[in-house]
């Protein structure tokens, strides 16, 4: 049941479904101290205490060492408590409000401690700050738009196109499978994929993987402009209402028209095309899996040792150490090697660029592939102009 707007835990409610949709940035005035790193602060003090652990070093020993580390987390706790003594909170409360002090605090407390117990001051400081500067760089990111709840949506999106994989694999596949088994049948392929060493095989593969990824990113400003629009009210209200967002869509309202909504910011935009971009990237990544082992099956019955060693220039002695899995089926035998593994990854990464070239440039590719996700975004749009005008009739 939707509480009613005047209510406080109306407009709660709606703010948490925000993030449980990995947008917490259609949250009205959605700050970096009040919104974001509070609600990392349990993750943070976690890590904060257990820096103690920098006090550890070569100065100390045994249970003197163990002292030294009391010693360290008292010290940590004292600066703590004192921090919110000034900020007149209780001692060991966390902050409902991160400041430049608490940031401070986080960033250099654990990093002293080398200094006072370390025989290696300069560089344990040093690099204890970096550390913590980068983590609570990648914290802020991972926590302001929402990664988490964005990562488990992405992964019953996942579960949904699994199960859906029939027509994802009946629209795409014919066409991938005509690219790709001219290349997958090609001894200079084999040979390429031969020559490979582990690390030159995971950069080639990165390149093409990031090619496809950067194709996606590409079509996302464009995408984010044209859902943000609406024509009036009723159809704010239609869309919002398609969703399970405990918004008000029912309450007469007594709003100008056409809908004066606050324009979405940079940063608005940017968890926009965030969200949008994983979920494109989790059915690239799908339809790459799905050819990958397509082929790794479809290797091991039709090139055989003899086919591997004559386009490889691999002796039986040599073909034997590429064996990862060999078995033997209905009286042959068949060996999944190296070799079959790398083309299969080739081939996978190749169609996967593909795929991704078609998400953006074949209206029909995007009809049949990016409309769900376009839809969300688009429902928690609508629900986010509902919201707003809530929020500017409460404050009149």
């Amino acid at each position: 049941m939707v509480k009613h707007a005047d209510s406080d835990s109306y407009f709660d409610d709606v703010e948490s479904w925000f993030v449980r949709q990995g947008l917490p940035h259609a949250i009205h005035d959605y700050s970096a101290s009040t919104d974001v790193l509070t609600r990392a602060a349990p993750f943070l003090s976690m890590v904060f205490l257990l820096e103690a652990t920098a006090s550890f070093g070569d100065r100390f020993t045994g249970w003197s060492q163990f002292g030294v580390f009391l010693l360290a987390v008292g010290l940590l706790l004292g600066a703590v408590a004192v921090l919110n003594t000034i900020r007149g909170r209780r001692r060991f409360a966390l902050p409902e409000d991160i400041g430049i002090l608490e940031i401070a605090l986080f960033i250099i407390g654990p990093a002293i401690l080398p200094v006072l117990f370390s025989g290696d001051r300069t560089s344990g400081f040093l690099m204890l700050i970096a550390f913590n500067i980068v983590l609570l760089g990648l914290t802020y990111f991972v926590v302001s738009f929402g990664m988490i709840p964005m990562l488990r949506s992405g992964a019953v999106h996942m579960v949904k196109e699994v199960s859906g994989v029939g027509r994802l694999m009946m629209r795409s596949l014919p066409l991938l499978l005509l690219f790709a088994t001219f290349l997958f049948l090609n001894a200079e392929m084999w040979q390429v994929a031969h020559d490979f060493t582990g690390p030159f095989y995971a950069i080639a593969v990165g390149i093409v993987a990031v090619t496809a990824l950067v194709f996606l990113a590409l079509r996302i400003p464009a995408e984010t402009s044209s859902l943000s629009g609406f024509a009036n009210w009723k159809e704010i209200c239609e869309v919002a209402g398609r969703c399970d967002a405990p918004i008000d869509v029912e309450r007469e309202r007594e709003l100008a028209e056409p809908p004066a909504i606050e324009p979405l910011t940079a940063v608005d935009r940017l968890n926009i095309g965030v969200l949008l971009f994983m979920r494109q990237a989790v059915q690239v990544v799908l339809v790459a899996a799905v050819i990958g082992v397509f082929y790794v099956i479809f290797g091991l019955f039709t090139v055989r040792q003899e086919t591997i060693e004559t386009w490889t220039a691999l002796t039986p002695a040599t073909f034997a150490e590429s064996v990862v899995w060999e078995a033997t089926i209905f009286g042959s035998q068949v060996a999944l090697t190296w070799e079959l593994l790398a083309v299969s990854g080739f081939i996978a990464a190749f169609s996967a660029l593909q795929f991704a070239v078609s998400l953006i440039t074949d209206s029909t590719y995007r009809d049949e592939f990016f409309a769900d996700a376009a839809d969300d975004v688009r429902n928690v749009l609508a629900v986010r102009a509902l919201y707003l005008a809530d929020i500017e009739q409460r404050q009149r």
